[in-house]
């Protein structure tokens, strides 16, 4: 059992670290070993804007455009986050700001936190919007 301290303090360390999101064109089975998208359609990933439904669960707001996305089918989501690389955890907090990583006292790595996969949904004309919300509950 987690306890409920436990749950608020993962929940807001997942709304602060997923920060980013990007869809795709791939649709097979998701493996848990994946780093990105099967096939991402953008180059540069969209800002999520992240937040709390109440203690222990955040939602994720993805907005694409169909400027962005002409021409395309969707049919995979993922959320990223830059967190700190597995040495870097212990280093995570106090000490001085480094520019050279970021401004963080930690060096840090960008990951995949989660992908679906769904039926594919498109093609979108330019005045097209689509919108992602992913809820997740730290239970």
């Amino acid at each position: 059992m987690i306890t409920d301290i436990a749950k608020r303090k993962l929940a807001l360390f997942l709304k602060e670290f997923i920060t980013t999101s990007n869809v795709g064109v791939g649709s097979n089975a998701t493996f848990p070993s994946a780093t990105d998208l099967d096939i991402p359609i953008l180059s540069t990933k969209v800002a999520t804007t992240n937040s709390e439904s109440d203690d222990t669960t955040i939602d994720f707001l993805a907005s694409f455009t169909g400027t962005q996305l002409q021409g395309n089918s969707v049919s995979e989501f993922g959320l990223f986050g830059t967190v700190p690389q597995d040495t870097g955890f212990d280093e995570m907090y106090g000490g001085t700001a480094n520019p050279a990583t970021g401004g963080a006292n930690y060096a840090s790595e960008e990951i995949m936190f989660a992908r679906i996969n769904f039926d594919a949904i498109g093609p979108f004309a330019a005045s097209d919007t689509i919108e992602f919300i992913l809820v997740l509950e730290v239970e």
